[in-house]
């Protein structure tokens, strides 16, 4: 009887106005960024603020993060069956849960970037294997397929531990390196691009893949604190230490290897790396990327969580895990558009935009990127699918794994006589 694993309590159904309210809100939501999406298909890309010189943007970035975000869960769930940390099996469902979720909204993420969503099937009939774009869009969909799967057999292993525990192992073992190469095909889109120094880096691999640690355990961490504030979940203590170290080290992994590269390239100085690090630094006009990414994202959660007096703050997991997960946010942001701003030929009369208005220039020597309302829409409506998605796969999780009642002590945190039921699959 595992001591590590939380339960959900078998208490009464909870008052359904929170409840209504919050599903009215993320319809809210959803139906903006569904008006949004019609509106880009009727005027065009020229609906967003990306262009000719930078043609990747907020759709871009936010894939990217969200695919991080998925990897991290699968990471964190699969880890806790393949090295055998208990403290984190209670999770293990959670972290798969945010994990299909999330490369569900990544995929379709993609689609308003192309423009005409149909251009999409062009990928499937005429694809070009030596491409890191076809080899994403297959990991993608066999990652999805997989965590469907094994979100499907950790529920049935609740019922039936003997039965499907292999089952669980094996498609552990199998999901640690898929997850790792979903993110590793990500990363290799941007480090394969030879003629953008600011890309080419054989450090953007192991550096997405620690980053997608970072904020997939960090967005596991805030789902697991809000299912015990309004869901009924209980975190034991040993699997909240997990958890902050699992943040801690990440982050401090992510740190160092994001620092190696700026020092290589500073210490380079190659022209056109040098001009594409002068943007974020300190006195670039994208400076702002910068202290988010070190800052915000980095020094704020570190001192909530290895200062004394802020470890002991109510809620200091949770606001680290936030801060964290703003600060790989911001990194995606830095790494998709500045990557974009200098142009590869800087000659007047500058690039083309791609589009005539006659109060500015059609040319650009240096690229200019603001989201317009449009894609700040459509992103914030597939963040609200997202959080559809798993608020009724928990909802399908709190109803449906409840083990067999039997004889022995009640589950820890629950009510006397209560059912329990473990995320992880374990019950206690």
């Amino acid at each position: 009887m595992s001591t590590a694993t939380t339960a959900l309590r078998g208490k009464a159904a909870r008052p359904a106005g929170p409840i209504r309210l919050w599903y009215t809100a993320l319809v809210l939501v959803m139906a903006w960024g569904l008006a949004a999406w019609i509106y880009e298909l009727r005027v065009g890309l020229a609906a967003t603020g990306m262009r000719d010189v930078v043609s990747w943007g907020l759709y871009i970035f936010t894939f990217a993060f969200f695919i991080g975000l998925s990897a991290g869960g699968l990471i964190m769930a699969s880890s806790a069956e393949v090295f055998g940390i208990k403290a984190l099996k209670p999770l293990s469902r959670l972290g798969v849960l945010s994990a299909a979720a999330c490369v569900c909204v990544a995929a379709l993420m993609i689609i308003p970037d192309l423009g005409k969503p149909f251009r999409v099937i062009n990928i499937f009939i005429h694809p070009n294997w030596s491409s890191p774009l076809v080899w994403d869009i297959l990991i993608i969909s066999i990652y999805f397929v997989f965590s469907v799967v094994d979100l499907y057999v950790l529920q049935r292993h609740v019922k039936e531990p003997s039965r499907w525990h292999t089952t669980v192992r094996v498609l552990a073992y199998i999901g640690l390196p898929t997850a790792i190469l979903l993110h590793s095909v990500t990363a290799w889109i941007f480090g394969l691009q030879i003629s953008r120094p600011w890309w080419n880096t054989s450090l953007m691999a192991p550096l997405f893949v620690v980053s997608a640690i970072l904020s997939g355990t960090a967005l596991v961490t805030l789902l697991a604190l809000a299912a015990e504030r309004w869901g009924g979940f209980s975190l034991p203590t040993e699997t909240r230490r997990w958890l902050r170290g699992f943040i801690l080290v990440s982050l401090l992994l992510d740190l160092f290897m994001v620092g190696a590269d700026y020092v290589t390239m500073l210490w380079g100085n190659v022209p056109a790396a040098k001009s594409a690090i002068d943007l974020v630094l300190p006195n670039g006009p994208w400076s702002w990327l910068f202290w988010s990414e070190w800052v915000v994202g980095g020094v704020v959660p570190l001192a909530f969580l290895l200062v004394p007096a802020l470890r002991r703050t109510p809620g200091s997991l949770g606001i680290a895990s936030v801060f964290a997960i703003l600060g790989v946010y911001a990194f995606r942001a830095e790494l998709v558009v500045v990557g974009f701003v200098n142009p590869l030929v800087q000659y007047p009369p500058g690039n083309a935009v791609g589009t005539y208005n006659p109060a500015t220039s059609s040319f650009q020597m240096i690229g200019r990127y603001h989201p317009t309302w449009v894609e700040y829409g459509i992103v914030l409506g597939l963040t609200a699918l997202f959080l559809t998605i798993v608020t009724l796969g928990y909802e399908a999780l709190r109803l449906r794994g409840s083990p067999p009642s039997g004889p022995g002590p009640a589950a820890h945190g629950d009510e006397p006589g209560g059912k329990a039921m473990a995320l992880g699959g374990e019950v206690v």
